[in-house]
């Protein structure tokens, strides 16, 4: 089960949920880790709305994206794809120059939801993101899968460090509804 103060820090606190758009002072810098990366959510709704945040520069400077999905592809193969959702479903016209931009910010890790070692991956790479694109340990990860992976998923973000990052915040961010599997994660 997991613990309630974790939750409690992570997705009860809606006072500091993260706004890209917000114009204040809070620091922006962050990586977006989405889990579902290649579902239909994430092609249809979320690449296409990053590219619309980065048409309008709203995207913070440092930033990155790590879509995790258990299908077995390249970052070059995952780019395609988004590039491809983008032109389909984005607001704005595929400008080259702003979907470079984005582009080189855009990575993805292939790893079932339940095994150790790929949060452990995750882990590191995260780390050489933050060194890169100077993000500070600042996280949101957003939960674009089935309910019944929620508990999972947060369990071993937890149990693999990544729930509390010293001074660095982190957030996660739940899209599907609850409905009534919800209680019964022991949330």
């Amino acid at each position: 089960m997991i613990q309630n103060s974790f939750v409690n820090d992570l997705i009860v606190n809606t006072n500091n949920v993260f706004n890209f758009a917000s114009g204040t002072d809070i620091d922006t810098s962050c990586v977006l880790v989405i889990f579902g990366g290649t579902g239909d959510l994430t092609h249809r709704k979320l690449m296409p709305a990053l590219y619309n945040l980065q048409c309008t520069q709203k995207l913070p400077g440092h930033f990155a994206v790590v879509a995790i999905g258990r299908k077995n592809k390249s970052n070059e193969d995952y780019r395609y794809e988004v590039y491809d959702s983008i032109k389909h479903f984005a607001r704005f016209d595929m400008k080259e120059k702003t979907w470079h931009e984005l582009r080189q910010k855009i990575f993805y890790q292939q790893f079932d939801f339940n095994d150790d070692s790929g949060y452990i991956r995750l882990a590191g790479f995260l780390q050489k993101l933050d060194e890169k694109y100077q993000t500070r340990g600042n996280r949101i990860f957003y939960l674009a899968v089935a309910p019944e992976y929620f508990g999972v998923i947060v369990e071993k973000l937890q149990a693999h460090g990544m729930a509390h990052n010293g001074a660095s915040w982190q957030r996660v961010m739940i899209e599907k509804p609850f409905g009534r599997v919800w209680p019964q994660r022991g949330i």
